[in-house]
């Protein structure tokens, strides 16, 4: 049989209360119990982890009701060893109250009381006389002063430890919000930077579209302009090729004429030269020497011949004889044959320049 005691610090419930073990004279505490001291503080992980909302002496006495029935704290001494450990004192009861919070305080900072309250659990069947003298009653009371006087200065400790955690706490809330404040302020900053570098990028690529659009416009103007050029081109070479055709049979019907003309002055030359014996032909006064001469000779006289048929054929023309059409066209053919003579006559003179060279 023990008692329980329950030592209610001020800030309970926010705190745990201490709780000790009293046995009673035959009893001793234990050692090396996993809950117990050798002072008698319960040491129970429901204590440790005490939180004002959960935690209440109900649970806490289930708790220990659990725990010690199935591994009590006390054990009974045997008999013969009650006088010896009265006479020399039992090192297994607890101490007093103000004794256990001094032996205790290496445990725990913040276990303190500023009332005694003693809950009963058990009843205890003590066989101690109660023949007390007034000396022992005046120890007594001044042992309880002395209780009350540490209990006090304890609970004035509690209360210095309980605000300075008070401010402690006050001070982590404050460092908390400012440390909020300045993550929600580089998160704002963070969120406008990437906004701003987006834009900035949205617009670059706007850019780069609008220039490509652009440019894909001005390639298909080019194109339809290419195409039409090539078009026209194509009609142009049609046209072209038509009027060399045309030239060239202009070209051999005066080839024709020229022959007809040439035959016809044959004839009358050799009618002719049966009155006029004795005179010197013109074609014998310049004899050429060489093929090149010989060339350019005939071409000269070509070019002299094309002369004289452009200028009689401008006569026509004013005199009505032909008319405009046939007259352009028979000044296209001639003009090209000049053209062709004048450019075989020049090609023979660079190369008769460069023999003599």
């Amino acid at each position: 049989i023990w008692r329980i005691d329950f030592f209610f610090p001020p800030p309970y419930p926010l705190r745990p209360p201490t709780v000790f073990i009293r046995p009673v004279a035959n009893m001793a505490i234990k050692e090396n119990h996993r809950h117990v001291g050798l002072d008698g503080r319960v040491y129970l992980p429901y204590l440790h982890d005490w939180r004002p909302g959960t935690h209440d002496l109900r649970e806490l006495a289930v708790w220990m009701s659990s725990l010690f029935g199935a591994e009590p704290p006390c054990y009974a001494r045997p008999a013969n060893a009650n006088g010896s450990a009265t006479s020399n004192g039992s090192h297994n009861n607890p101490p007093p109250y103000s004794q256990a919070t001094v032996a205790s305080s290496s445990h725990t900072s913040s276990h303190a009381s500023s009332a005694y309250s003693s809950i009963s659990t058990a009843a205890s069947t003590s066989t101690h006389a109660t023949n007390n003298t007034n000396n022992a009653q005046e120890e007594m009371r001044k042992a309880l002063e002395r209780e009350i006087s540490e209990a006090n200065m304890v609970a004035e400790t509690a209360r210095r430890a309980a605000a300075e955690e008070d401010r402690m706490e006050a001070a982590h809330k404050r460092m908390q919000r400012e440390h909020e404040q300045e993550l929600s302020s580089m998160r704002a900053h963070a969120t406008s930077k990437v906004q701003f570098e987006i834009h900035a990028l949205f617009m670059g690529v706007k850019e780069e579209l609008r220039l490509e659009l652009k440019n894909q416009k001005q390639l298909e103007f080019g194109k339809d302009r290419i195409e039409k050029l090539l078009n026209e081109g194509g009609e142009r070479k049609g046209q072209l090729e038509e009027g060399n055709k045309e030239m060239d049979e202009a070209i051999g019907g005066l080839e024709k004429w020229l022959v007809a003309v040439k035959e016809q002055k044959s004839t009358a030359a050799d009618n002719g030269g049966k009155e006029e014996r004795g005179q010197t032909k013109a074609d014998l006064m310049a004899l050429p020497v060489d093929t090149h001469s010989a060339q350019m000779l005939a071409l000269s006289a070509e070019n002299a011949a094309i002369d004289d048929c452009i200028y009689f054929l401008d006569r026509a023309l004013v005199q009505g004889s032909i008319s405009v059409e046939v007259f352009l066209k028979e000044v296209r053919k001639l003009s090209k044959r000049q053209f062709m003579a004048k450019g075989h006559l020049i090609k023979i003179a660079q190369t008769r320049a460069a023999e003599y060279r």
